[in-house]
C-alpha cells in the first residue's frame, strides 16, 4: 500500500493532543475519517487537520476504506469498539487499558483479525530501547530488584491544556449501559455513571496504574505476582514477586501538586539502571536513562540523555509501519497479564 488509511473513533483530549498530531506527522499515514458523537468537535477537527470525512456513527466509519482504526473512546467503550473494528477487518490501535478486565482482553484475543496494538508508549522511548540493547550485549548478572515510583501530578500533560485548548462542546449523550464493558464479575457495584468514572477506585487504579504495571512487566520480562499492598493517603505501595525477583510499585495520583515524578530502577548483580520518564504529553522531552555497570575491573557511568523524541510519535510510527508491512501481531497477551495484576492489586486492597 502507498499510505496507511487511518480512521479515529473518539475525539477527546488524548486524540487531539497526542494521536491525531502524531498520525498527521507520519508521512506514511493518511487520516481520512474521524468519529465522535459531538458533531461540533468533529467539524472543527476536520477543518483544523484537513480530514475529509466525519461521522457520529461507528458503523458508518467502519464502512469506510480504512486500513487501520484507532480506538480512543473512554475506557468502558473499548471492548465493544475493538470487537467491531476487528470484525470489519481493520488493524486496531487502542489506548490503554484494552478493557476493564483480563477476561475481556482474552475474549478479544480469541477473535481472528489483523491484530491489536496497545498504547503503552513508554516501551517506545528511544533510551529505554537503547538500554535494553546494551543490557542484551552486557554481562550484568541476575536482576535482583525492580521498582517503579509513579506520582502523577496535575501537569501530567506537560501543561499542554494551558497552551493548546482542546476542542470541546456541550453536546451530551445518554449512557448506554448495554454497550459498555461489564468489568470483572467479582467487582461489586451497580453499573452506572459513577461506576464508569474516577469515582470508582478500581476504575482510577486501572486507567492510570496500568502504565506503571506494564513498564515493570516489560522490563522484567515476566508477569509479577502480588504479594501484598499498603494503601493510605491516596498512595498505593505494591510488593511484587517477579519469578523470584522482588519488586515494588509506589503509585499516587495527586492533582493538588503540579509535579510529575516517575522513576524506574533496576538493580542487577553488576549494574544498576535508573529511568526518568517525562510527563506523557511533553512533546519536547524523552526518558533519560542512567546506567552504572562494573566489568573487568572497570566501573562505568553512562547517561543516555534526553533525545527530544516524543514517545507518542514513536509509538505511532511503529504502528503505521506494522500495518504497512502487513504484520498482524498483537499486544493482547501482554495486556491480559497487566490487567490480571491490576485486578490482584485491587482485590488485595479490598478483600474482594
Amino acid at each position: 500500500m502507498d499510505k496507511v488509511k487511518v480512521g479515529v473513533i473518539g475525539c477527546g483530549n488524548m486524540a487531539q493532543q497526542a494521536h491525531i498530531p502524531s498520525i498527521k506527522a507520519n508521512p506514511d499515514a493518511e487520516l481520512t475519517a474521524i468519529c465522535d458523537f459531538r458533531r461540533k468537535v468533529t467539524a472543527d477537527l476536520c477543518r483544523r487537520w484537513d480530514i475529509p470525512f466525519a461521522t457520529d456513527s461507528i458503523a458508518e466509519l467502519l464502512k469506510q476504506d480504512l486500513d487501520a482504526v484507532y480506538i480512543l473512546t473512554p475506557l468502558p467503550a473499548h471492548l465493544a469498539n475493538i470487537k467491531a473494528a476487528l470484525a470489519a477487518g481493520k488493524a486496531v490501535f487502542t489506548e490503554k487499558p484494552v478493557a476493564m478486565s483480563a477476561a475481556g482482553v482474552r475474549e478479544l484475543a480469541a477473535i481472528p483479525g489483523k491484530g491489536v496494538s496497545v498504547g503503552y508508549m513508554k516501551q517506545h522511548e528511544t533510551n529505554i530501547r537503547k538500554m535494553r540493547e546494551i543490557q542484551s550485549q552486557s554481562d550484568w548478572g541476575k536482576l535482583l530488584f525492580i521498582r517503579n515510583h509513579s506520582f502523577v501530578g496535575k501537569q501530567w500533560n506537560g501543561a499542554l491544556n494551558q497552551l493548546v485548548k482542546p476542542v470541546t462542546s456541550d453536546e451530551k449523550k445518554a449512557l448506554d449501559l448495554s454497550n459498555l464493558d461489564p468489568a470483572p464479575a467479582w467487582l461489586k457495584g451497580e453499573r452506572d455513571e459513577k461506576f464508569y468514572s474516577y469515582d470508582n477506585p478500581y476504575y482510577s487504579l486501572l486507567d492510570t496504574g496500568c502504565h506503571s504495571v506494564n513498564l515493570l512487566h516489560h522490563l522484567a520480562g515476566v508477569v509479577p505476582k502480588v504479594l501484598g499492598v499498603n494503601a493510605g493517603n491516596g498512595v498505593t505501595v505494591v510488593h511484587f514477586d517477579f519469578a523470584g525477583t522482588p519488586g515494588e510499585l509506589e503509585f499516587c495520583v495527586n492533582f493538588r501538586m503540579d509535579r510529575w515524578d516517575e522513576v524506574t530502577e533496576l538493580y542487577f548483580e553488576r549494574a544498576s539502571v535508573r529511568i526518568l520518564t517525562p510527563p506523557p504529553l511533553n512533546r519536547q522531552a524523552s526518558a533519560v536513562v542512567e546506567i552504572y555497570s562494573e566489568s573487568s575491573g572497570l566501573h562505568q557511568n553512562l547517561v543516555l540523555e534526553d533525545t527530544r523524541r516524543w514517545a507518542f510519535q514513536l509509538e505511532t510510527d511503529c504502528f503505521i509501519k506494522k500495518v504497512k508491512e502487513g504484520c498482524c501481531s498483537s499486544d493482547l497477551d501482554e495486556a491480559a497479564g497487566d490487567l490480571e495484576v491490576i485486578e490482584q492489586i485491587y482485590q488485595t486492597i479490598t478483600g474482594a
